[in-house]
C-alpha cells in the first residue's frame, strides 16, 4: 500500500508517495533498535542529555522547513506550529535537564540496618534501566509535539530507549523530515545507529506491537486503533506495557458565580471549543451551565461569526460528521451553528449543541461519544445535583474544569466529582493548552488513556519507560565500578 500527503485546505494530493514499510524492512529497523538501545541505555544520563539538547538544536535550526511542509499537510496554520516546533524542543531539553540534575533516574541508597526482620534489613541500592526498545505512534493533530519526536519519543529516549516509531499517515512528509533532522544530528552528536527508526503504513503498527524485540508502545489517537494496538501488547506471549491515550470528552462545568460576564464567558468557551478546528485531545466537549438566557444569546450570536478551519484529514472529518449525526440523532437540543462550509477541502460548521439536562434522562451514551472537531455540548441544568448525577455517569477524560468563585459552597463538591474522573482538574481555567512541566498529568481513567497511573506530558513522562532494579547488598563502590566498566 502507499500513501500521499492531502491539502485539507484543497483536498488536493501533493508530494511525493510513500511506500509501506515492509515486513524485511520492519524487522530490520527493530534489530537495529534493540543494538542501538544495548549501548544507549548504558550512557550516562549527562550524555544522553548532551545528544538530546544537539537533536533540539537541529530541530530549532530547520523551523522555517518543517513549518512550511506541516502547513501544507494540516492546515494548523504557521503561527501555531512555529509554537508547536518550539514546544518540541524545549520538551526534549525539559528531559535533558532532568537528567543532567539526576532526576528519575539517581539512585536510591537505602542503607543496611542490623537485628532481625521487619526492622533490620540488608542494604540496597534501588536503580532505574530503560526498559527496550519504544513502538511510538505519532499522533495526527500535533504533527511535532505529539508525532515522530513528541512526548513519547523524547520520554523514551531520555530513560535510556531506542524507539522505532510509525509515522502518522495524515503527515507523512512532516514526519520523514523531522526524522531526517533528527537522524543527522544524532549521528553527528555520536548516538549509536538505529536510535531512532521510522516506518509508514497501517500495517507496521501491528507488526511493531507484536514484534517480541519491542518492550512498550506508546499512542495517541482514536479508541478504536489504540484499543486495537492495547490488546495486541497484551495478547501477547510477553505482554507489554502499552501507553495509549484514546480520546477524551472533558467536563467543564460553569456555577452561577462563574457567568458575571456572559459576553465574554462565551467567547472565551468557543475560542477553547473551535482551537485547531476542535481537534485537542483536551477540547471543552461538554459543558455544564445554569439557565442563563444572555449567555445562550451570546453563544448564539458568536458561533454565527466564527470563521471556519479545516480538518487535519478527510478521516478525521467523516469521523467528526458521523458521530455529529449520531448525536443529533439521540438527543432533544436546540443547535446554534456556524458559518456553512462551502467550496473544496475538509470542512464543516461549527455547531453547539444546546440539551437541557432533564432531558438527557439516566442514559449517557449520547453525550459520551467524542465529537473530534467544532462540535461542543452544552448542557444547561437547574439544579446543581443534575450536574454531579451526570458526571458520576461519564467515563474517565483528560481534563475537567470548574468555573466559580472560590468561596461557592458547592465548588468542592465538583472538584470533587471532576478529580473522581478526570487526570487533571483545572479551576477558572480552559482544559486547552497543555503545559510541560513536572507538576503535569496528561493521562485518565480509561478511555482517556490505558493506565491512569502515567502521564504522557511533563517531566514525569519518563518513568512509564524507566524499569526499577535493586541492588541488595551489593557495595556502591562495586556498583559503580559495574557501571563505569558499562560506559555509564
Amino acid at each position: 500500500m502507499s500513501n500521499q500527503s492531502v491539502n485539507p485546505r484543497t483536498g488536493e494530493k501533493f508530494g511525493p508517495i510513500f511506500i509501506s514499510t515492509s515486513p524485511q524492512a520492519i524487522d530490520e529497523l527493530v534489530s537495529q533498535s534493540v543494538a542501538a538501545f544495548a549501548s544507549w541505555s548504558m550512557t550516562s544520563p549527562a550524555e544522553r542529555a548532551r545528544i538530546l539538547e544537539a537533536m533540539a538544536d537541529a530541530l530549532d535550526a530547520h523551523t522555517e522547513a518543517l513549518v512550511d511542509i506541516a502547513d501544507l499537510e494540516t492546515g494548523l496554520g504557521r503561527i501555531r506550529l512555529t509554537g508547536e516546533v518550539a514546544r518540541t524542543t524545549f520538551q526534549v531539553r525539559a528531559f535533558a535537564k532532568a537528567l543532567k540534575a539526576d532526576e528519575f533516574v539517581c539512585v536510591e541508597s537505602d542503607p543496611a540496618v542490623e537485628g532481625a526482620p521487619p526492622q533490620g534489613h540488608p542494604s540496597f541500592l534501588r536503580t532505574v534501566r530503560g526498559i527496550g526498545p519504544v513502538a511510538v505512534f505519532g499522533a495526527s493533530n500535533f504533527p511535532f509535539a505529539f508525532s515522530t519526536l513528541g512526548g513519547d519519543s523524547a520520554s523514551a529516549l531520555a530513560a535510556g530507549c531506542s524507539v522505532v516509531i510509525k509515522a502518522h499517515p495524515a503527515h507523512p512528509q512532516t514526519a520523514q523530515l523531522t526524522f531526517d533532522i533528527a537522524t543527522e544530528s544524532l549521528t553527528q552528536a555520536g548516538a549509536p545507529l538505529g536510535l531512532i527508526g521510522l516506518a509508514h503504513g497501517y500495517e507496521c503498527g501491528s507488526a511493531l506491537v507484536t514484534d517480541p524485540r519491542i518492550s512498550a508502545g506508546a499512542f495517541t489517537g482514536s479508541r478504536a486503533g489504540g484499543r486495537a494496538l492495547f490488546d495486541l501488547a497484551q495478547s501477547r506471549e510477553y505482554p507489554i506495557p502499552f501507553y495509549g491515550e484514546l480520546g477524551s470528552v472533558n467536563p467543564v462545568v460553569a456555577l452561577e458565580s462563574a457567568l458575571g460576564d456572559p459576553k465574554a464567558f462565551a467567547g472565551a468557551y468557543l475560542d477553547s471549543l473551535l482551537m485547531g478546528n476542535g481537534q485537542f485531545c483536551t477540547n471543552p466537549s461538554v459543558l455544564f451551565v445554569p439557565e442563563n438566557p444572555e449567555f445562550l444569546n451570546q453563544l448564539q450570536e458568536q458561533i454565527a461569526q466564527r470563521d471556519l478551519a479545516p480538518f487535519l484529514s478527510h478521516a478525521t472529518k467523516s469521523l467528526h460528521d458521523a458521530n455529529r449525526e449520531e448525536l443529533l440523532g439521540s438527543v432533544v437540543a436546540s443547535t446554534y451553528v456556524g458559518k456553512p462550509a462551502v467550496g473544496d477541502g475538509f470542512y464543516t460548521s461549527p455547531l453547539a449543541v444546546v440539551i437541557q439536562a432533564s432531558d438527557l434522562g439516566d442514559s449517557l451514551e449520547s453525550i459520551g461519544e467524542e465529537c473530534f472537531g467544532p462540535t461542543g455540548v452544552v448542557i444547561v441544568y437547574k439544579d446543581i445535583r443534575e450536574v454531579v448525577r451526570i458526571l458520576s455517569g461519564m467515563e474517565g477524560a483528560l481534563a475537567g474544569c470548574l468555573f466559580a468563585q472560590s468561596s461557592d459552597e458547592n465548588a468542592p463538591r465538583i472538584l470533587n466529582s471532576l478529580a473522581s474522573m478526570c487526570g487533571r482538574v483545572a479551576f477558572n481555567a480552559w482544559p486547552t493548552g497543555v503545559a510541560v512541566t513536572v507538576g503535569q498529568h496528561h493521562g485518565g481513567p480509561y478511555p482517556a488513556s490505558t493506565s491512569s497511573l502515567h502521564t504522557s506530558v511533563g517531566t514525569h513522562a519518563i518513568v512509564r519507560f524507566l524499569r526499577p532494579v535493586s541492588f541488595q547488598g551489593v557495595p556502591r563502590e562495586l556498583y559503580d565500578s559495574m557501571t563505569k566498566e558499562n560506559g555509564r
